[in-house]
């Protein structure tokens, strides 16, 4: 018997029936657009903390305290429990601008951060405030200002209670009026606003923090005036280029261990990152988190084929009568096959079309809604995903209809016309 005649008696047989074809297909659907959408969604997601950490350029270097003799991981669980490393400090950002010792440095920031009420006349709001050196805007090039300026290293060193804010913060505060020398209130001090920073994306990274809400103060004045500590949290630093990287990375280790008093390298209380290093991390994240979602919405690609074999069966003990007839009118085992196996390829290929389709439009629409939440939100199709899911989607046709096709043909066509 020709395929096409397989292909046509399968449907009419498909239509018979459309109910529990339906739900077979809904079955796939929602595996395929589950697969679809979740492999987008992780990749856009990729893009996004990827586009967020190249905005600060490839040829930066950031500083992270550690807890000596562990990882990176075991210092992020002591700190959430409460552990605070004190060691890095306002002395090692001095020497790290000696540019008789490091020549090749750009820019040098400490980094001090915390979260405070900010009020000005009736209006308050609770922002984070970021403290750091002059150096800022040139770390992070997308910080430039959008009216005034961004304090100086003299204003950081007198300890002025001087501040720039985030494009946001300075809409909801002032609105249309410019905020330029007016006055805020933190912690009870007054702060004066010399600047107001261009609009900025969010941090996905850390929560969806939108940076358009900080409040920058000179790294001394929140340390000293604001949260009365004397370490920091992070140094951030850029070199004149990336061929300087290693060499960074071998001299300041070697300043902090003096600096810090370590002999052993093994019991060092910090941690050097290159933003290449930060990618890497990311990606192997990505690629973990997303053979983890893939493996989860496979799970219902394997319940729909569960649920097609079920059909399948059902559909071979309601259609005996018909399979003994066809087999007496000259239908052979292999025809009895085909028909099954295409009426299961049928309905996985028709699944496998729509949860493309509306795996697609979920993944547009998830990234449309993130874009108009202020994330810089790639909208991103995994195409290796449609493929994937849709191979698996016809491979779950072949091996879960298989059973069900082979059942059919090897009914004796006596007995099967002899069946009520």
């Amino acid at each position: 018997m020709k395929l096409s005649s397989i292909i046509k008696q399968s449907i009419i047989a498909l239509k018979a029936n459309k109910l529990r074809s339906a739900i077979s297909v809904l079955g796939i659907v929602i595996g395929v657009g589950a697969v679809v959408l979740i492999l987008s969604l992780g990749q856009g997601l990729k893009g996004l903390v990827t586009n967020e950490v190249e905005a600060f350029g490839p040829n930066l270097l950031d500083i992270a305290v550690k807890i000596p003799g562990t990882g990176q991981m075991g210092t992020l669980t002591s700190m959430v429990q409460g552990i605070k490393i004190t060691t890095l400090n306002l002395d090692d950002v001095k020497d790290l601008q000696d540019k008789s010792r490091f020549p090749y440095i750009e820019a040098v920031s400490g980094q001090a951060f915390g979260q405070e009420w900010v009020t000005y006349e009736n209006k308050e709001k609770k922002v984070l405030f970021y403290g750091c050196n002059a150096d800022f805007p040139v770390i992070y090039k997308m910080a430039g200002a959008a009216n005034g300026r961004f304090f100086n290293e003299d204003e950081n060193d007198s300890l002025a209670k001087v501040a720039v804010l985030g494009s946001g913060l300075a809409e909801e505060f002032f609105g249309q009026a410019d905020p330029l020398g007016k006055k805020i209130k933190l912690k009870g001090q007054n702060i004066k606003v010399i600047g107001v920073l261009e609009p900025q994306g969010m941090f996905s990274s850390f929560g969806g923090i939108d940076m358009n809400d900080f409040v920058y103060l000179p790294l001394q004045t929140v340390l000293k005036e604001v949260l009365g500590i004397d370490y920091l949290s992070e140094i951030i630093l850029a070199v004149t280029g990336e061929e300087y990287l290693p060499q960074a990375k071998e001299e300041i280790a070697r300043l902090l261990r003096r600096n810090h008093n370590i002999i052993d390298p093994d019991k060092d209380d910090f941690i050097i990152t290159t933003m290449g290093e930060i990618l890497e991390q990311v990606n192997e994240i990505s690629v973990i988190l997303n053979l983890l979602l893939g493996f989860l919405a496979a799970i219902s690609l394997l319940v729909g084929g569960i649920g097609i074999m079920n059909i399948m069966l059902v559909s071979v003990s309601e259609r005996t009568r018909e399979i003994g007839l066809r087999k007496s009118l000259g239908a052979t085992r292999k025809d009895i096959l085909r028909q099954f196996l295409v009426e299961s390829l049928v309905i996985t290929g028709l699944g496998g079309f729509i949860g493309i389709f509306l795996g697609i439009a979920s993944s547009l629409a998830g990234g449309i809604a993130a874009r108009t939440q202020g994330l810089s939100w790639p909208l991103t199709i995994s195409w290796l995903a449609i493929l994937i899911a849709f191979s698996v989607s016809v491979a779950i046709g072949l091996i879960f209809g298989l059973y069900p096709a082979r059942k059919a043909a090897q009914l004796n066509p006596i007995e099967a016309m002899r069946k009520d």
